[in-house]
């Protein structure tokens, strides 16, 4: 039986997603686990190069850019874990951080999302634990560029449960993800991560910050700063979808 099954998501970044999988291949080669990459429509070369590198790897490839949401379904529908892990391109991780998460779940029934620590190449604690994302500064952010991830001002050193993690690496059972129905596929990209971690919680389970383990995670820009960007459309369109979704919490 498959433990976990590991879904990352890629988009024209070869290089990256490369030295993901190198970060990962004891975890790659278990027998009780499975990595799966989900590539969204890339002519760079990912799929070719992933394949001839590491052949463990279940490569389903994309005819276009699906979205975040959309293209992690792919993955997460066809995995056979028990417990799923979704993890951005952009981090390198270690098979032990990933099991321990997985016996984090294991441990206690009434957790249905953990989320790691996220550390830049530099080691700084990055705030991947979040409040309710308030609409206006989101969309300020989004119009400035503002990274995804920036440095914590606050390091929490125990267990934690914050309104939501962001989507950089998030693990949930299997069943989980079956009874909320994945991720949102209106949301292209944006709080689709919040989004899952409300339906996480509407199952009457927690959203648990465990930084005893860690995960290096090299953040980029996902917009360009310009208002008129495809990209600041496409988040801005996703963040005004989210909040007519969930009004209720404005």
């Amino acid at each position: 039986m498959i433990r976990v099954s590991l879904v990352i998501l890629t988009f024209n970044q070869r290089a990256l997603t490369l030295a993901c999988l190198s970060s990962l291949e004891d975890f790659i080669w278990r027998e009780d686990c499975e990595t799966i990459l989900v590539d969204n429509g890339s002519d760079d070369g990912t799929c070719e190069a992933v394949n001839e590198a590491f052949p463990a790897v279940r490569v389903l490839r994309q005819e276009r850019n699906l979205g975040v949401a959309a293209g992690r379904n792919v993955g997460l529908r066809q995995a056979r874990g028990r417990y799923l892990m979704i993890l951005d391109n952009d981090t390198e991780a270690d098979c032990a951080t990933i099991l321990g998460l997985a016996a984090v779940l294991e441990s206690d029934d009434g957790i249905g999302l953990v989320a790691p620590r996220l550390v830049s190449g530099r080691g700084d604690v990055q705030s991947s634990f979040r409040p309710y994302p308030g609409i206006m500064s989101k969309i300020w952010n989004v119009v400035r560029g503002k990274r995804r991830s920036s440095v914590a001002s606050k390091i929490p050193k125990e267990a934690m449960e914050p309104f939501y993690v962001i989507g950089a690496a998030q693990m949930f059972a299997a069943d989980v993800y079956r009874a909320i129905g994945g991720l949102d596929e209106n949301i292209f990209y944006g709080p689709e991560d919040a989004d899952f971690c409300m339906a996480v919680r509407a199952l009457g389970l927690r959203v648990v910050y465990e930084p005893s383990y860690s995960i290096v995670h090299h953040y980029q820009r996902v917009t360009s700063g310009r208002l008129l960007s495809q990209g600041a459309r496409r988040h801005i369109k996703a963040l005004l979808y989210f909040y007519r979704k969930h009004r209720r919490w404005l």
